[in-house]
C-alpha cells in the first residue's frame, strides 16, 4: 500500500491507497486528531506503507483541499475500496453519501434511512469507524437533540464543516 500526505485548511490528510485488479483504490482517508498527527496515525495503523502518488489520489487530494476551503465538491464512491467493509456499514455509508451539502441528520434518522430502525448506536459506531471522511460525510450526522456529537476527537472541525456547508 501507498500513502499520499498533504495539507488542507482542515489540517493534514493522508490517503492510503493500493492497486486492486489493475485499478487504484482508496483504502482509507485519515485526518489529524487532537491526540495524534496524521503521520503518527499512519505509522501506527499502516507501518509498511510507502509514499506514493497516482492520478486518482492527486485528483482526490485536490478535491479535498477545495472542500476544506468551503467550496462545493462532488465526490464519487468509484475509487473507494469498499471490499472490507461489513454490509451494515456499507449500506449506512452509501445512504449517508446521498445526503446533500448543508443537510444534517441524526444517528437514528440515518439508521432508519438505511433500513435499520432503532440502530442509532450501531450507526454511531459506523461513523466512528468511517474510513473515508469528507467523501462519506460523517460530520453531517448529529445527535437527536441537535448537538454535534463526536468526530474522531476533532469536534471543532465537525462544527466548522457543518457551518461551512450551511453557508455560515
Amino acid at each position: 500500500m501507498k500513502v499520499h500526505l498533504f495539507d488542507t485548511d482542515c489540517g493534514a490528510v493522508a490517503i492510503i491507497w493500493k492497486a486492486v485488479n489493475g485499478k487504484r483504490k482508496i483504502k482509507k482517508i485519515m485526518i489529524s486528531i487532537p491526540t495524534a498527527t496524521v503521520e503518527q496515525r499512519v505509522a501506527v495503523n499502516y507501518p509498511d506503507v510507502v509514499p506514493g502518488l497516482c492520478e486518482e489520489t492527486r485528483q482526490l487530494s485536490e478535491k479535498i483541499k477545495k472542500y476544506c476551503k468551503g467550496h462545493h465538491v462532488d465526490f464519487s464512491l468509484e475509487t473507494l475500496d469498499l471490499s472490507d467493509i461489513p454490509e451494515f456499514r456499507e449500506r449506512v455509508y452509501r445512504k449517508l453519501f446521498e445526503t446533500r451539502r448543508g443537510e444534517t441528520l441524526s444517528y437514528g434518522e440515518l439508521a432508519a434511512l438505511a433500513g435499520y430502525y432503532g440502530a442509532a448506536r450501531a450507526v454511531g459506531t459506523a461513523m466512528k469507524n468511517n474510513p473515508f471522511p469528507f467523501i462519506i460525510p460523517c460530520h453531517r450526522v448529529i445527535k437527536a437533540d441537535g448537538s454535534y456529537g463526536k468526530f474522531f476527537g476533532a469536534e471543532d472541525l465537525k462544527k466548522r464543516l457543518i457551518e461551512e456547508e450551511k453557508g455560515g
